[in-house]
Order: C-alpha cells, then sequence, then structure tokens
C-alpha cells in the first residue's frame, strides 16, 4: 500500500453541491448589482467564500457581507439542491474493508461539513473531519490538509498521505503541503484542470478512482 491515509475534498467529490453553490453564489452577487451566470460561478465550489467573493470584484467588507447572504440562500434552499454521488458510499466501505484510514479535508467550514456529511450518513466513514474555522485561521487549502495532517498525527510521515478532490485547489493545496493529490473528474472541474495543476494522478470517472486506490496503487 503506497498511501495510508486518504484525505477527501467534500463538496464536488463526496457530495454534489454543485448547483446549491454556485445559484447561492449567484443570489449573493446580485445583491451588488452583479450578474453572473452559473457556468462563470463554478469556481465558487473550491476555494474559502471570502476569497472567491473578492476574486469576483468585492471588496472584504462586502465579501463578509456576501457570505451571510449566500449562507442566507443556502441554508434555505442550497443544502436541498445537494446530493450524494451514488458511488461514494460503496467506494468508502471498501476503501476502509482494504485498511486506508479516511479523513475529509474541505474548504467548507468544519461544522457545516460535519452536518452535511451526517445528513448524507457517511460521517462515520471517516476518523477525522478537518475544514475551515469562523475566524479563519484555517481557511487555505493546505492549511486545511496540514490540519487534518495534526490530527492523524502524521506530520513527519506525510508522504503516506494523499488527497482526492474535484478540483486544482485540492491539487494546488496538496502540494503546497507537501503530499500527492489524485485529482478526479466528477463534472465539476474544467478540461485539463488537473494536468495543468499537476496532480500526480488523474481518475476520469469514480471508475477509475476505485481501481488507482484499489489495485494500481495498493
Amino acid at each position: 500500500m503506497k498511501y495510508t491515509h486518504l484525505l477527501f475534498d467534500l463538496d464536488g467529490m463526496l457530495i454534489n453541491t454543485l448547483e446549491g453553490v454556485v445559484k447561492s453564489a449567484q443570489y449573493a452577487l446580485r445583491q451588488y448589482g452583479m450578474e453572473y451566470t452559473l457556468e462563470e460561478l463554478r469556481p465558487f465550489l473550491g476555494p474559502p467564500l471570502r476569497d472567491s467573493f473578492i476574486r469576483f470584484g468585492l471588496n472584504e467588507t462586502e465579501a463578509s457581507e456576501a457570505i451571510f447572504k449566500f449562507r442566507e440562500r443556502y441554508n434555505l434552499k442550497g443544502a436541498k439542491e445537494s446530493h450524494l454521488f451514488p458511488e461514494i458510499p460503496d467506494l468508502l466501505k471498501k476503501l476502509k474493508n482494504a485498511g486506508y484510514r479516511l479523513g475529509v479535508a474541505t474548504s467548507k467550514y468544519e461544522e457545516y461539513a460535519k452536518t452535511f456529511l451526517r445528513d448524507f450518513g457517511i460521517f462515520d466513514m471517516f476518523e477525522y473531519i478537518t475544514g475551515s474555522n469562523l475566524d479563519e485561521s484555517i481557511s487555505k487549502k493546505h492549511e486545511v490538509i496540514e490540519e487534518s495532517l495534526k490530527r492523524f498525527d502524521i506530520t513527519d510521515k506525510r508522504h503516506f498521505a494523499l488527497m482526492i478532490g474535484d478540483m486544482k485547489y485540492d491539487d494546488i493545496g496538496a502540494r503546497n503541503a507537501g503530499i500527492d493529490s489524485l485529482g478526479v473528474y466528477t463534472g465539476t472541474a474544467s478540461p485539463n484542470e488537473h494536468e495543468e495543476a499537476g496532480a500526480t494522478y488523474i481518475a476520469y470517472s469514480f471508475e477509475d478512482l476505485e481501481k488507482i486506490l484499489l489495485v494500481d496503487l495498493y
């Protein structure tokens, strides 16, 4: 077994949250007279919300307000627009049975992430669920990954950890944290996104992902 610890992204990797996230971002930006298509807002799925709102032209104060507006819609409607990828429950069971230790490393606020995973029935599949925190001292992807490594007590054995995610932010965050990454095309990333971001391995489907983890790297 080349890796012993698998860190999964949440949005777009375990749970398809694309519709809820981009519609909530669209709702928040409209408060500032800004109109974007849902496709244009696809990048909101990866990084911390503050970074995304600033990237789309808001200042720090406006970004804080926009996060509140985002959550206003997301808590009311967005979560209901999400669904678990059907391949995930069986895959997680197989990985645990194979001896992997599983964790979640997400830019979503940690308590929200835990609630989400409970709601979709896969909370107990993971030893640690690590996300960003409210004071934003942990928010960037590499910071979340670093915290996850600390919780698993493998900061000095990080070569045993593999970050698995659906967008370039996961690949880049893994590289900045000094671990390998596996980029998975689940329908959220742009064409060639993982290749350009330098993912260590690439899966083009959940079937590919299972083969890589349970055959190629095992």
